[in-house]
């Protein structure tokens, strides 16, 4: 037990900070939600579990005209409310709830509130809450250690993130430390990747809700593209896909690269035109009830590989295929990188893989989780060698998104086209002439 001098303390913005500390009264009398029908309690549960005799933090996304909100907040909670803070100790969890910001769309679960929670309140009794909690719990306990999930208040959504917020992030621990220069910042972002990282069967049916659509969306667009199409046009067929059947959200800019345009990795101008003779490297993926999917699929703009852009493509394909018999329990992502990698080598193509060949997928398409841990079933990842020559305008990446199961793995997107024959079957056969 850490005394006084020595409490931890989680980062949180300072305006939060000042603002969080609200219903101690409730603490000493309150259980910790049970599981139950719903996932979403026992994973509140389990964080309480976590944080000892500290407070946990986690903020809703800020309200906006393109609101999407935080995938921690939304796997504790499956609620889609703008402006919250969910406050967890090891007695109770709290749900701040933040104003409406338009008549037409009010806050509108309030009375008396979702159920799983000891308190709904307004987010103005935040800060009493924190207060409260920082005086009576440090005479009691003499700890306290605030923590908060990796995502920034007040910013909107960033398909960079997390990539972008460590600085942001490193900010709010330092304005934390100085508002309670006695207590210890500790990030919650490991407790809560921990277990994101493994699927349950809720998770996993919309994770194949998501492959489907997206599948079905980009293999319509295949079949619709042809030479001279712009790059724009074709991701407009592929994201109203996605629209048509159901999806809520793109799960990241779609990626429209033809020629030299498919040898940048993160290519999203998509400013050019489907060159004949050139491939077309397309990396999309649909959003489904805030699950997503990745898939990459590159084909010939003409209907027809060449010999060259044929070999290419058949060796990142072989690279894939060792890749994913790799996928299996006890393997780790950096081992299946190097599975793959290595035939690329073998062929030729060392150094034209300037990426990994796998990340995890979940409500973030780079999904959060420990990338050297061993692989236990219901962990969802892609494998997605590729090779880039730019000095040829040729770009091949081929990805899919991957089940690991008890003996192995399933492949939830493999059934997209993606052989020679396959794609030189489908591409342009509903073009219009």
């Amino acid at each position: 037990m850490e005394t006084s001098q020595g409490r931890r303390l989680a980062f949180l913005p300072g305006t939060i900070l000042a603002s969080l500390f609200f219903v101690l009264g409730l603490l000493s009398v309150a259980e910790p939600p049970k599981a139950t029908d719903k996932p979403y309690a026992g994973r509140r549960a389990r964080i309480q579990a976590a944080v000892g005799e500290g407070l946990a933090l986690v903020p809703a996304a800020p309200a906006s005209k393109k609101f999407r909100q935080d995938n921690d907040f939304y796997y504790l909670t499956g609620g889609d409310w703008p402006d919250a803070v969910l406050a967890l100790t090891k007695e109770g969890a709290w749900l701040f709830h933040g104003e409406a910001h338009d008549a037409l769309e009010p806050v509108a679960f309030f009375d008396p509130g979702p159920a799983g929670f000891t308190s709904v309140a307004p987010r103005a009794r935040l800060g009493l809450a924190v207060g409260r909690y920082e005086t009576d719990l440090r005479l009691m306990t003499g700890a306290e250690e605030y923590y908060s999930a990796p995502n920034v208040p007040g910013k909107p959504r960033d398909f960079a993130q997390p990539f972008v917020r460590a600085a942001e992030r490193q900010k709010l621990a330092r304005d934390l430390r100085r508002e309670f220069p006695k207590a210890r910042v500790k990030p919650l972002q490991q407790e809560v990747s921990r277990l994101r990282l493994v699927k349950d069967e809720g998770e996993i049916q919309l994770l194949k809700r998501a492959a489907k659509v997206t599948g079905d969306a980009l293999s319509e667009a295949i079949a619709r593209a042809k030479p001279g199409m712009r790059e724009r046009e074709f991701q407009r067929l592929v994201e109203q896909g996605y629209l048509d059947r159901g999806a809520e959200w793109i799960a990241f800019p779609t990626i429209v690269g033809s020629g030299r345009n498919g040898t940048v990795i993160h290519y999203t101008e998509n400013l050019g035109k489907l060159g004949e003779g050139e491939l077309v490297v397309c990396d999309t993926g649909a959003e489904i009830e805030h699950y997503a999917s990745d898939v990459t699929r590159t084909f010939p703009a003409g209907g027809k590989f060449t010999k060259r852009q044929r070999e290419v493509y058949e060796t990142v394909l072989e690279a894939q295929l060792a890749g994913i018999r790799a996928v299996r329990p006890g393997e780790t992502l950096l081992g299946i990188d190097a599975v793959a990698r290595a035939v690329l080598n073998e062929k030729g193509f060392a150094g034209k893989m300037p990426h990994y060949t796998c990340h995890w997928v979940g409500l973030a398409v780079h999904d959060a989780g420990d990338y050297n841990a061993k692989l236990v079933p219901g962990m969802v990842l892609t494998v997605e060698p590729g090779i880039y020559l730019e000095d040829e305008g040729i770009g091949v990446r081929i990805e899919d998104v991957l089940l690991v199961t008890e003996d192995g793995a399933v492949n939830l997107t493999g059934w997209i086209p993606k052989t020679v024959e396959d794609l030189e079957k489908i591409a342009g056969s509903k073009a219009e002439k």
